[in-house]
Order: structure tokens, then C-alpha cells, then sequence
């Protein structure tokens, strides 16, 4: 798994910031060994309650994608703890590898601890990853032989947004309940003719206005059919495989306490701080080895102290 998180730098000798101020990407990518059992059938058929809970949709769908709603449908369920839906898999061991240096070099130490971490023995690997081409470009050149997977959480924001935007809580509801069993299902060719169709109702997206319904349902199509390949979760499930990247999103998070805020800067000392959180929260003593070899690697030096 990986995906991207922000922090902010300010190179000493650049005066000025551009568009973006001081916020630049870092990359983060997760190494996990995991259990699951693989079944005859789907274990989960239906979707969980938690993806077609009217408050929780509406939070998530914020949180991942910056949409939110303030109507409410009518149909409005109570407010329950998410559930375990049965035959997910459950982590093993985790190791994290970050960097700024850009998706060849994450790609080049993601092939490298797959390697040591013996995955290339594993009877069924995975790569699960929202829809950033940069994430899937990382897939096809170092882990194409991993089954594709599209994070579910993104795809299913994607689609909640699709069906409520420019419409009434209990209108843009009732399709969204329909679009996210199929998503859940894998029926994709008839989740993609029903959002094409609502964008041909809609019109062409006016220029100019990203926020716009139309412009909304438009994108949501063009990452549908984009990722097509990628959203066979009946089989997925089957498989033991996992179909959400939230180990990699709470990994950011955990990554984001040490080095992201709107008061910290950082410039060299950015990438070795970020290796050293990644190998710290990694689960396959990286960061005790690191310290205990520290002292050896030191090169000795020697020190002066100015005359009295």
C-alpha cells in the first residue's frame, strides 16, 4: 500500500514561496503481511452498514474528498459502530518506508523491502492504492505481477458524491444506495451506465466551476472507467485479499504528528526525519537495529574548545 501525505518546506535560500506556499508531498508506502482465509463464495455479499449510514457516508465523504452535504435524507439510519464484515484480513507485521525523493525512489525501496521481507514467496500479494496515477505507475513498473486493487473507501466517496450532487437528500440517497451495492458487488459496467446517465442529464460541466453537479459526476465517471480493472471485490473477498488502504491512511496520520503542522518548516533535515518516523513505526526492529549499529558508524572526530 502507499499514498501521499504534505508537510511543509522552506528552502533557506528561497525568499519567495509559489501557488502552493511551502506544502510539498511526501510519500509513504506500507509493507504488510497479513492473514486471511480465502473462500468458495463471497463471504460478504451485501454491503456493510457502515457505507450506507447517512452520517457516517456524509463525514467520510468530507474527510476523503472535500464533498459534504448538509441535507439529510429522510430515511435517515441510527448512528451504530462501524462492524467487522466477515473473512477481512487482519495485519500481521508492518514496515512503513517514506521519502520526498519522488515515486522512483519510494518504488526502488518499496521493490527492496518487499524483497527482504520475502514477498515474492507469497501465494497471493496485493497492491491497494487510491486512483493517483502516480501509485499505479509505481504498480506497473516494480509490482505488476500484485493484484490490483482500488481502495474501496475512495472509490465509494467517489460514487457518494456522484449520486448527491445538485440534488435532494431523499433523490440523490436513494441512488446512492442502489451505486454502492453495486460497487460492493462488482457490478461495474451497470454502476458506470447509471452515473453516465445522470451526467448526460446534467449536461456538459461548466467551464471554470470543478464544484460544480455536473463537473462532480463527469470526474466521477472518468475514474470509474479508469479503474474498471481494478474494482473486483466479490473476488477479492474470495481471495482473503485486503480492498481498503487504511492501514497506509492511518500510517500517514501517525507520520503527520512528528512532521506535519502549519508551525513547522523543514529543509535538509526532512528526509532522514521522515526515515526514521517510518522505521519507528515499522513492526521489524528497523528503528532499534538503527540505533544500536549508530555508535559504529560514527566516524570519530575531534573537538576543540576556544582558549580562555
Amino acid at each position: 500500500m502507499l499514498d501521499g501525505g504534505r508537510i511543509q518546506i522552506r528552502d533557506r535560500h528561497e525568499q519567495r514561496r509559489d501557488a502552493k506556499g511551502y506544502w510539498r508531498e511526501t510519500l509513504v508506502g506500507c509493507c504488510l503481511r497479513m492473514t486471511g482465509e480465502e473462500h468458495a463464495e463471497d463471504p460478504c455479499p451485501t454491503i456493510p452498514q457502515t457505507f450506507v449510514d447517512p452520517r457516517r457516508m456524509r463525514d467520510l465523504s468530507r474527510e476523503i474528498k472535500g464533498f459534504s452535504t448538509t441535507e439529510e435524507p429522510a430515511e435517515d439510519s441510527p448512528d451504530t459502530s462501524p462492524e467487522e464484515r466477515e473473512g477481512c484480513p487482519r495485519s500481521l507485521v508492518r514496515s512503513v518506508v517514506a521519502t520526498r525523493q519522488g515515486p522512483c525512489e519510494l518504488g526502488r525501496r518499496l521493490v527492496a523491502e518487499a524483497h527482504r521481507r520475502g514477498f515474492h514467496a507469497a501465494r497471493r500479494k496485493a497492491f491497494v492504492a487510491d486512483g493517483s496515477a502516480t501509485n499505479w505507475g509505481v504498480h506497473r513498473k516494480h509490482f505488476s505481477h500484485y493484484t490490483p486493487i482500488l481502495d474501496f473507501t475512495h472509490a465509494i466517496c467517489d460514487v457518494y458524491a456522484a449520486a448527491r450532487a445538485g440534488r435532494s437528500g431523499t433523490a440523490g440517497w436513494h441512488d446512492y444506495r442502489h451505486w454502492a451495492q453495486w460497487l460492493w458487488a462488482g457490478d461495474t459496467e451497470k454502476l458506470i451506465a447509471a452515473v453516465a446517465m445522470r451526467a448526460e442529464q446534467l449536461g456538459p460541466p461548466p467551464d471554470g466551476d470543478p464544484t460544480s453537479p455536473a463537473a462532480i459526476v463527469a470526474r466521477t465517471v472518468v475514474y470509474l472507467r479508469n479503474q474498471k480493472s481494478r474494482m473486483d471485490y466479490p473476488r477479492y473477498r474470495k481471495l482473503g485479499l485486503p480492498i481498503t488502504s487504511s492501514h497506509i491512511e492511518s500510517t500517514i496520520k501517525q507520520i503527520n504528528r512528528r512532521l506535519k503542522g502549519t508551525e513547522k518548516f523543514w529543509d535538509q533535515g526532512a528526509e532522514p526525519l521522515l526515515q526514521l518516523a517510518a522505521d519507528h513505526l515499522g513492526e521489524t526492529n528497523d528503528y532499534q537495529k538503527f540505533w544500536s549499529r549508530r555508535r559504529q558508524r560514527l566516524r570519530p572526530c575531534r573537538t576543540y574548545s576556544s582558549a580562555a
